[in-house]
């Protein structure tokens, strides 16, 4: 092994730590998504109606908003220092709350009188 290795090496597992830690914050955002179109379809079994198809957009939007933030802060910082990918990330996880509260807002307001 060389000296270049291992420094090599530590950074990638506090890359993949960061990467984790930031994975359970946007899987808990993951659950609200979710969370959210079970209880309004269950809500809406329970007026006898069905969500429109603008309502399953919405709300499948609002649970693939965290997923493709994540994604793309991953691959956006996947050669960053540890440092980086961290700011990345906590930035990529900023702008995701900021777009599932519009999104809910949008819902609630337009789509949510079903």
């Amino acid at each position: 092994m060389t000296a270049a290795v291992v420094p090599g090496r530590g950074r990638l597992g506090a890359r993949i730590a960061i990467a984790a830690a930031f994975l359970l914050a946007f899987l808990w955002q993951v659950y609200g998504a979710v969370s959210n179109l079970v209880v309004w379809l269950g809500f809406a079994g329970s007026l006898g109606r069905q969500l429109t198809a603008t309502a399953w957009i919405v709300l499948v939007i609002g649970i693939a908003i965290p997923v493709v933030a994540y994604a793309a802060g991953v691959f956006l910082g996947r050669r960053r220092r540890p440092g980086v990918l961290a700011l990345v990330l906590l930035l990529a996880l900023c702008a995701s709350q900021a777009l599932s509260l519009s999104q809910l807002a949008f819902f609630l307001s337009v789509v949510g009188a079903l």
